[in-house]
């Protein structure tokens, strides 16, 4: 393998022989230096807002349910929680209680989506098979097929 041409560290501007073609800094410490002098550039701004961190956390949600169905072999289709709860009148498919909506996870009345046919029973991730549900209902019922 041909050695690397040098390059200047981003944080002191000393010249290096970088190990891989990404290296951008000399040592840990440059590296360091700069995340921490760009946080405090940015006024502490440099982590997500919470509206985004939310978005953040359903994509993932959604992409990982449409992981799981395509891996045991189900359909799977797009949608969201309040798109269910809609659907459903804010009501539990479990329990026929009221779901309040603005509580979070992990609390027990807190809105989740629950699939009548598990997908680890081999149902799909789709609007036919998935009804809204308490937390704490939910989790009660486990990977078992409604009754």
């Amino acid at each position: 393998m041909a050695a690397l041409p040098s390059k200047a560290c981003e944080t002191c501007a000393r010249s290096f022989n970088p190990s891989r073609r990404a290296q951008r800094w000399c040592t840990r410490s440059c590296k360091d230096k700069h995340s921490s002098s760009v946080f405090r550039a940015s006024g502490g701004t440099a982590r997500l807002s919470p509206e985004a961190r939310e978005r953040q956390r359903l994509y993932w949600q959604e992409k990982n349910r449409r992981r799981r169905a395509a891996k045991r072999g189900g359909a799977s289709e797009p949608y969201t929680l309040a798109e269910i709860a809609l659907r459903d009148d804010l009501n539990c498919g479990l329990c026929g209680r009221s779901v309040p909506m603005a509580v979070k996870v992990p609390e027990p009345l807190a809105p989740t989506i629950d699939h009548v046919v598990p997908i680890s029973k081999g149902g799909d991730d789709t609007r036919a098979n998935v009804q809204l549900a308490h937390f704490v209902c939910n989790s009660r019922k486990g990977a078992r097929p409604a009754s």
